[in-house]
């Protein structure tokens, strides 16, 4: 299906070229047991931020949040096993034993954890794990271990990954709940971002959560912003709602005119609520 040019299409493809040229692709293979990661970081300082991608795009998403952040912290993105320039899974395996390879190869004893959708459930997956690594969570529409999908949230999900799997990209991205109706730069760069690296569709079907997060959400200390498009699917909103109340430190914000892919959609918005959020003092060994 070919979208039509329009001044707001024109827009959109002046909007992906300088998005594409804002963070030069210089990430490193790292290996981990039975797979290579593409591990990329940036920045220094005495705190880190560690960005942990969603179910459908690669580290990549975080591409216009990058530079605002790696101005003020140092920051580290990933693509798990399948995803962007990532080796495939080779079989099931556990998202979080990679990520603590990831850290401690580079030498991370703590951190502030940002994740998106299933990059939030790694991300207290993590925190449950170790909590005495964990500085602070920013999840953005998370989806966690022990929250049962409704009816209509999977009947959804089921049609948008069979529109990803058959190619029909530019009717995946127009789903209402991803992207808000005049999101169109964003829906242009989730198109290339797909078209580049199919993998990504189906790299999720391989991971693993190693513990039942849901009924543990209280023993979370740190402190841990939720934040959820107001254009979201409602199970979400409900979801991002009962884990900003669960956990002991927990905030949830509604941002407004901003569907699942936050990040991509107002990344601006994204990393100043990221950098609100770390406040500003170091946070010390």
């Amino acid at each position: 299906m070919r979208l039509p040019f329009t001044p707001a299409r024109a827009i959109a493809i002046l909007c992906l070229l300088l998005w594409s040229g804002a963070t030069p692709a210089r990430a490193d293979m790292m290996e981990v047991p039975g797979s290579r990661l593409s591990v990329e970081s940036c920045g220094a300082g005495p705190r880190t931020i560690v960005l942990l991608h969603d179910g459908i795009l690669h580290s990549a998403a975080y591409d216009a949040v990058w530079p605002a952040l790696c101005e003020r912290f140092r920051v580290i993105r990933y693509d798990r096993r399948g995803y962007g320039a990532s080796d495939p899974a080779s079989g099931p395996y556990a998202p979080v034993r990679d990520l603590e390879a990831v850290l401690k190869a580079r030498g991370v004893t703590h951190a502030t954890f940002v994740g998106a959708s299933s990059g939030g459930g790694l991300a207290v997956d993590f925190a449950l794990t170790h909590p005495e690594s964990v500085d602070g969570l920013v999840l953005a529409g998370p989806w966690i271990a022990g929250f049962k999908p409704t009816l209509g949230f999977t009947l959804r999900n089921l049609t948008l990954l069979a529109l990803f799997r058959a190619g029909l990209l530019d009717r995946a991205v127009r789903d209402p709940y991803i992207l808000t109706r005049d999101a169109d730069a964003a829906r242009a760069q989730v198109v290339v971002w797909l078209r580049a690296n199919p993998g990504n569709v189906t790299a999720g079907a391989a991971e693993r959560f190693t513990l039942l997060a849901r009924p543990r959400l209280g023993e979370i200390r740190a402190p841990t912003l939720v934040l959820v498009g107001a254009s979201d699917m409602r199970a979400v909103r409900v979801q991002a709602t009962e884990i900003a109340n669960r956990v002991q430190n927990g905030k949830l914000v509604i941002v407004p005119s901003a569907g699942h892919f936050m990040y991509v959609e107002r990344p601006a918005d994204f990393a100043a609520r990221i950098i609100s959020f770390m406040g500003p003092g170091p946070v010390s060994d």
